[in-house]
C-alpha cells in the first residue's frame, strides 16, 4: 500500500522562510494578509491594541514577545516613527527575517533580539508590551510573566493573549490532531490554561487585570476545527490528495469566513481564547 503522508511538515508550522522571502522581505504583506484572512484572534488582538496605543503619546516603547514575522510590530512600527520597538523570539528563522524586513524598510527605532522571554533581563522600559499567544510555549510560564513585569515601566500594560479551555465540537477534527502533526503538537504546546488559572498567574506575578474579553465561541470554534483540519491534512498527505484537500477548503472558506465573522460580532460568553489586558 503506498505512502500517503508527507514526509516533512509545512513551513507553516515551523515558522520557516523561503529564500526569495528573505531577498524581498516586503512581500510578508501577502502573508499578513492571508493570516488575517485565516485567524479569528488577529481581528481580535488587532482591534484591541489600535485602542491601546491610540492612548498612548507620540513617543512610547513596545515589546513584541515572540514577535514571529512581526504582525503586530512592523505596521505600527511604520506610524509610530518616533516610539521604540523591540521583538523577541525564540526561533532564528523570525529573528532573521525581521532585522532584514527591518534594515529594508530603514527602521532604525526598531530592534530585535534571539531569546526566549525566560531570559530576558531589562527593567522598567516598555510602556506596552505584547503576549500573543506565546505563554503556553514557554517552558515555565511563571518566570516568564516575572521578566515580562520586571521589563515594563510602572503603569505599563500588557495585552495577553491564550487559548483557554481547549473544547472540541467535531469528532473527525479531535481524530485528526491525534493521528497528525499540527502546529501545536511541533512547537511544542506546554499547558492548556482555563480563565481562573491564566488570572491567578497574573495576580502572582503582581499584574493588575483591567479588561477580560472571550473569543472563540461556538462559531469561532467551528471556523477553527474547519479551517485547521485542511491546514493539517495538507501537511500530511502526498500531492494527489493535497489537491483534494485544497479543493474542499476553497469550497468550504466562505462558510469558514462566514463561521469568523459571526464569532467577531456576536459576544462571547465563554470560549477558546481569551484577551486580557494588564497593568503594571
Amino acid at each position: 500500500m503506498p505512502d500517503l503522508k508527507q514526509k516533512e511538515p509545512l513551513k507553516i508550522f515551523t515558522h520557516q522562510y523561503p529564500k526569495w522571502l528573505f531577498n524581498h522581505p516586503q512581500w510578508i504583506l501577502i502573508i499578513y494578509l492571508s493570516n488575517y484572512l485565516t485567524q479569528l484572534r488577529k481581528w481580535h488582538i488587532a482591534k484591541r491594541l489600535k485602542k491601546l496605543l491610540a492612548r498612548k503619546t507620540d513617543s512610547f516603547s513596545l515589546l513584541d514577545v515572540g514577535c514571529g514575522e512581526g504582525q503586530f510590530l512592523f505596521p505600527y512600527a511604520a506610524v509610530y516613527t518616533k516610539s521604540f520597538f523591540k521583538g523577541l523570539d525564540r526561533a532564528e528563522s523570525n529573528v532573521s527575517f525581521c532585522k532584514q524586513y527591518a534594515k529594508v524598510q530603514q527602521y532604525a527605532h526598531v530592534d530585535f533580539e534571539q531569546i526566549g522571554i525566560e531570559s530576558f533581563h531589562e527593567s522598567d522600559k516598555y510602556d506596552i508590551s505584547l503576549c500573543l499567544s506565546v505563554l503556553p510555549y514557554c517552558i515555565n510560564d511563571n518566570i516568564a510573566l516575572a521578566q515580562l513585569y520586571k521589563s515594563m515601566k510602572t503603569g505599563g500594560e500588557l495585552l495577553l493573549y491564550v487559548p483557554v479551555n481547549n473544547t472540541i465540537l467535531l469528532p473527525f477534527y479531535k481524530r485528526i490532531i491525534s493521528q497528525y502533526d499540527n502546529y501545536e503538537s511541533l512547537q511544542k504546546n506546554q499547558k492548556t490554561y482555563t480563565e481562573l488559572s491564566i488570572k491567578a498567574l497574573l495576580t502572582q506575578n503582581h499584574f493588575t487585570i483591567t479588561e477580560t474579553k472571550y473569543t472563540y465561541g461556538f462559531w469561532g470554534k467551528l471556523s477553527n476545527e474547519l479551517l485547521n483540519s485542511h491546514f493539517i491534512l495538507f501537511n500530511a498527505y502526498v500531492l494527489p490528495l493535497k489537491i483534494i484537500v485544497l479543493i474542499s477548503f476553497i469550497i468550504l472558506y466562505p462558510l469558514i469566513l462566514l463561521c469568523m465573522i459571526l464569532d467577531f460580532l456576536l459576544p462571547v460568553v465563554s470560549g477558546n481564547g481569551i484577551m486580557i489586558v494588564a497593568k503594571k
